[in-house]
């Protein structure tokens, strides 16, 4: 993902399948102005559910394949 598709507030997942596949989403960013940019998750769907970790917003971008979002009982790609 580009660095710029990243938001608070947005859900994501790295599109893998079986225990790899995870949604993440962002409840934090350290801004872009700041010297470590970096952005803070909260894993809430998949493999670490619950738990919250931190990155740089390049590694979420490296980790992020597509934004998803919650339908009912599943999470759906965002195509536009």
């Amino acid at each position: 993902m580009k660095l710029s598709e990243i938001k608070p507030n947005h859900y994501y997942s790295n599109a893998q399948y079986g225990n790899h596949w995870s949604v993440r989403q962002i409840i934090e960013e350290s801004g872009e102005n700041s010297p470590l940019n970096t952005v803070t998750y909260k894993i809430v769907a998949g493999k670490g559910r619950r738990k919250i970790g931190t990155c740089t917003r390049a590694e979420f971008a490296d980790w992020a394949v597509y934004e998803v979002f919650r339908n009912e009982n599943s999470w759906q790609k965002i195509t536009q």
